[in-house]
């Protein structure tokens, strides 16, 4: 018995008139710009929205079913890009049995499952935890386990590998290809190397879809990717985006300038330490005892699930040490200290989780008054375009925009208070090759006006912004080297590639 999902002159919203079919057992990943239509598609497929127009049918042994009589439910998983959005279980376990309670396996069956499905995705020891306790990655491993525990035909991945590392990602691959004969899958990813793993790689902008057949052909061809917007796959490593158009970071530090009078901070740092800790304990999430200079730029590397998030919770003080000390700017930081929140910015892996303006344009100016606002109108636009912000998405509910295109206003609202530090988890997460470079480019001229920690799985993504890298595991920091006077960093890459680091 095979299946397939068909497309014709399909549209809604930005998707225009598009033609498709995924049949079972290939597996397609789908690339493009943010705003170009993926995560839309993927959402008429599940069910989550209907067509304005065109058909939308499930082929069952080339009979076709209509769209009103499929239990999409069954048929169909899909694993958005926030996965705390789709964890309902007051446990892992929970979580991990639910649909196979719901499809009325019996309980004895269900636990035995899902200690195998935990296993597989490891999350071993973990059944009793609370999801909201998991990392970023770990949570993706534990909606993934979920959905696959249900055996769908069709499983519709929208950036769902993007915060697992290397090893991580290899063994959910692993777990995908054992599943590939009986699965349709389609991949939505901005990552060149994981779309090369696929059979076939669909490309959309502006709303429109071609087939570009073998990705390992397609994402060699320089010209095709930039007509496409999308990433090239290099042998090997692949390095950091090139910088495109005027530089941004110049270009932030202008508009900030003329927006307000003190500007971004210049000169040379004074090698104090800015944040510093002092044989501090998070419980088992985290120890440490190190100390940041001021205007360096950390890289904190490793494995999901090793501490980095929660390195980050307590640099900016949502988290407090229950042994030693957490120093910021020489004083120690407590839940009744405000210092450090006025001077330190943060942003999360799921931007979508925490913007909470009614528009793009609030949400970015939240600290200004209506005075404020008026009085800097001009400039205020001016700072959105910055940030590749569309005058015409200002009063845009943030909801309604891509992953990517939240990134980028978390940035931009992160940025304009003008922090003393900045604190990046996973900043590159759904952005398309513009949304790379715009970052890129930003942190480049950043770079000395400010502290920043960069938390990544992604060594290329930084090797040339670090002054000092950090490898977390388990909750310790194993391994640091920093940059010498002469600018080199003699960093050990198989040290990292251990710790499941992509190099």
């Amino acid at each position: 018995m095979t299946k397939s999902l068909e497309g014709r002159t399909l549209s809604f919203g930005i998707i225009q008139e598009i033609n498709f079919t995924l049949h079972q057992g290939e597996a397609i990943a789908l690339m493009g710009p943010n705003g170009a239509g993926k995560s839309t598609l993927a959402r008429l497929l599940a069910g989550f929205q209907e067509p304005t127009s065109g058909e939308l049918n499930l082929f069952k042994d080339g009979r076709v079913i209509p769209w009103t009589e499929v239990r999409r439910w069954q048929e169909i998983g899909i694993i958005g890009q926030h996965p705390r959005r789709q964890t309902i279980g007051a446990t892992v376990g929970e979580e991990l049995g639910f649909g196979l309670l719901n499809l009325g396996y019996e309980v004895k069956k269900v636990q035995e499952m899902v200690k195998e499905l935990a296993f597989r995705m490891g999350l071993e020891g973990k059944l009793n935890q609370s999801p909201a306790t998991l990392s970023g990655g770990e949570r993706q491993r534990l909606v993934l386990g979920a959905v696959l525990a249900l055996n769908p035909a069709f499983l519709l991945l929208d950036e769902a590998l993007s915060m697992l590392d290397r090893l991580a990602q290899d063994a959910c691959l692993k777990l995908l290809e054992e599943k590939g004969k009986s699965m349709g899958q389609l991949w939505i990813t901005h990552d060149p190397q994981l779309a090369a793993k696929a059979d076939r790689l669909w490309v959309m902008k502006e709303g429109k879809l071609w087939d570009m057949g073998k990705p390992q052909k397609a994402l060699k061809d320089e010209t095709l990717c930039k007509e496409y917007g999308i990433r090239v796959l290099y042998p090997g490593d692949f390095p950091a985006c090139p910088s495109i158009g005027e530089k941004i970071g110049e270009k932030c530090q202008r508009v900030q300038k003329l927006r307000c009078a003190e500007g971004l901070s210049e000169g040379t740092a004074s090698g104090n330490s800015v944040l510093e800790w002092q044989e501090a304990e998070y419980g088992l999430r985290l120890q440490l005892t190190e100390k940041i200079k001021e205007k360096s730029f950390l890289a904190v590397l490793g494995p999901s699930g090793a501490g980095k998030s929660t390195l980050l919770e307590s640099a900016i003080g949502l988290i407090h040490p229950s042994q030693g000390k957490f120093l910021a700017f020489g004083q120690e930081a407590t839940r009744k200290s405000g210092h450090l929140r006025q001077k330190a910015r943060l942003l999360l892996q799921e931007p979508g989780e925490y913007i909470i303006g009614s528009t793009v344009y609030d949400e970015v100016f939240y600290l200004q008054n209506k005075k404020e606002r008026k009085a800097k109108a001009q400039r205020n636009e001016e700072y959105l375009q910055v940030f590749g912000i569309p005058l015409e998405k200002a009063l845009a509910y943030p909801e309604l925009l891509s992953g990517g295109e939240r990134q980028r206003v978390a940035l931009a609202a992160a940025l304009e208070s003008l922090p003393e530090i900045l604190l990046l988890d996973e900043p590159l997460l759904g952005l398309d090759y513009v949304g790379r470079s715009m970052v890129l480019d930003l942190l480049q001229d950043l770079k000395g006006s400010m502290t920043i920690l960069y938390i990544t799985h992604d060594w290329p993504e930084v090797r040339e912004l670090a002054d000092e890298v950090w490898l977390v595991e388990e909750g310790r920091m194993t391994y640091k080297c920093k940059r010498k006077k002469d600018g080199i960093m003699e960093i050990d890459d198989e040290r990292l590639k251990e710790a499941g680091v992509r190099c």
